[in-house]
């Protein structure tokens, strides 16, 4: 499973992250950090369309599963880029998943399934990855 998530101060300063877990754990040398090269103003739809292309370079680096930080909108934008994967986004305050399949159809995320707490740890490992990064990118332009 890929998870992207996109992570910026008040639409400057705009990074991405992917992180990669293989087996249910996180693969270190799977996962990367992305400037933002193409935006110069806020738009998280186009900054994920811009990381996941940058990210996969052949179809023989796709995941069974790319999983997005974000809703309907995240997932629709995701999903324009490439049709080859399996695609989800699971929604933070709601945990509400949304699949490739059923993009309209969100489903409440069951936390005390073992799928569920799951893709809740790899979206919150890819969220804190972006922020992360992007805080040390910030703290260098100062």
């Amino acid at each position: 499973i890929d998870c992207f998530d996109i992570s910026h101060t008040q639409g400057q300063n705009i990074v991405g992250s992917c992180v990669r877990f293989v087996d249910g754990a996180p693969d270190k040398s799977g996962c990367r950090k992305f400037i933002i090269q193409s935006l110069e103003n806020q738009n998280d739809y186009a900054a994920l369309q811009e990381v996941v292309r940058r990210r996969y370079h052949s179809m023989d680096e796709l995941p069974d599963l790319v999983l997005i930080d974000g809703g309907k909108g995240q997932l629709s934008a995701v999903n324009a880029v490439f049709d080859a994967v399996q695609t989800a986004s699971i929604a933070k305050r709601e945990e509400r998943i949304f699949a490739s399949t059923l993009p309209h159809e969100g489903k409440l995320v069951n936390k005390r399934s073992k799928a569920g707490k799951t893709l809740m740890a790899i979206r919150d490992y890819a969220h804190h990855f972006a922020i992360s990064f992007h805080r040390d990118r910030s703290s260098l332009k100062k």
